[in-house]
């Protein structure tokens, strides 16, 4: 949603950039049963859902939760490759 000119930059780089360490963390870990990646995928989960819920749903009726999630992941891939 970012990246796309109908959101108008809806979401911003720092929320995208605290999103993508916290991705990376649970994502990309050695031990995905560590309590670190759990809070990790909680504490994304809850971002997303915020994000959804504050930036996206009155702004955008027609995007589900589901689509921005995986949106969003998507967006944290190409962030964490380009930094």
């Amino acid at each position: 949603m970012s990246e796309e000119p109908a959101s108008q930059g809806i979401i911003s780089r720092d929320d995208l950039a605290d999103l993508a360490v916290l991705f990376d963390r649970f994502e990309f870990a050695l031990d995905p049963t560590s309590d670190d990646c759990k809070l990790a995928e909680v504490e994304f989960e809850d971002g997303v859902d915020r994000l959804f819920r504050d930036k996206v749903a009155p702004n955008f009726p027609g995007v589900s939760l589901m689509h921005f999630r995986c949106h969003i992941r998507g967006l944290c891939r190409k962030f964490l490759k380009r930094n």
